[in-house]
């Protein structure tokens, strides 16, 4: 294996989206067929049968698994929602708004979003032919790996470490 550990996200079990508003598992009633939720920014009880609720709900990331899943440093992330680049998280309060003290989570769709902004943005001098040199964003692969979206194959080099293999041409 190489020395580079790979980074699994800490997705929450209880914390979910649901129609882009943050939901809190509650009780399952398998007998019954429902979910019994709470939505954490308008304050009131939800039920939802199981079967719509695996079809419509999206995970959660905190911002810092996020700014991980991006690679960037989870400070990076607040000052690129603040410049407009990005958009804000939803707060677990009344009313959606992250604030201080208060954790913050991004939906998966959202982090696929933030991703496709980013690779677009160019980092440092602008290159002559036009193209977009940016070797920090995972790219749209990477990303669906390490959201546990689909496998990851690797190849065994000479000398016996594996290394990640990323099926994917630059003109996609």
């Amino acid at each position: 294996m190489s020395d580079k550990k790979e980074y699994k996200p800490r997705r929450t079990k209880t914390i979910w989206f649901l129609n882009g508003t943050l939901v809190k598992k509650q009780h399952i009633s398998r007998a019954q067929g429902v979910i019994y939720l709470w939505d954490v920014n308008r304050q009131e009880n939800l039920m939802l049968g199981m079967a719509e609720w695996k079809k419509k709900r999206r995970r959660a990331y905190l911002v810092s698994d996020t700014a991980k899943l991006l690679n960037l440093h989870r400070k990076s992330l607040p000052r690129l929602v603040k410049r407009g680049l990005l958009p804000p998280p939803v707060g677990a309060v009344p009313g959606g708004v992250a604030v201080f003290g208060k954790k913050a989570y991004y939906s998966e769709d959202t982090v696929k979003e933030m991703r496709e902004i980013l690779a677009g943005q160019h980092i440092g001098r602008p290159r002559k032919d036009g193209h977009i040199t940016n070797n920090k964003t995972p790219t749209a692969l990477e990303l669906s790996v390490a959201l546990g979206d689909s496998a990851q194959l690797y190849t065994k080099d000479k000398t016996g470490n594996f290394i990640p293999v990323f099926a994917e041409s630059l003109y996609d």
